[in-house]
């Protein structure tokens, strides 16, 4: 109910579980973004689909070289749950990245942590 409201607070709290350790103008740009591409109609299908999703089955099929990075105080998705996703598919990797944000950004430590990490796995098979 609150997505399509003039108000912004709804999207405001609901960007900030996104990245809480972002400067407050981030939160209001991002919940702009979300308020412009997103109908509210949509962005509750998207809940209840990312609430309802479990690829914890198909997940033990995936049989290719996997990099999970997760924030390890991530708010948004606790941090269990790539503990969990890592545990299913064989032969992962799971780094955690010292952040509370779901979505990094550039001027924190976890964000080079991040790239250093990409990096070496897109590296591994050249």
């Amino acid at each position: 109910m609150g997505w399509g409201r003039d108000d912004p607070s709804f999207r405001l709290y609901f960007s900030s579980t996104f990245m809480p350790d972002a400067p407050p103008q981030l939160w209001s740009d991002f919940a702009e973004l979300m308020r412009r591409t997103t109908s509210a109609e949509n962005a509750l299908r998207l809940n209840d689909v990312s609430v309802r999703l479990d690829v914890s089955e198909s997940a033990t099929r995936v049989d290719v070289p996997t990099l999970i990075l997760h924030g390890r105080h991530d708010t948004r998705i606790p941090f269990s749950q790539g503990v969990e996703l890592a545990t299913r598919i064989r032969g992962s990797r799971l780094v955690p990245l010292d952040t509370r944000n779901h979505l990094l950004q550039p001027d924190e430590p976890a964000w080079h942590d991040l790239l250093r990490e990409l990096e070496t796995f897109l590296a591994e098979d050249e």
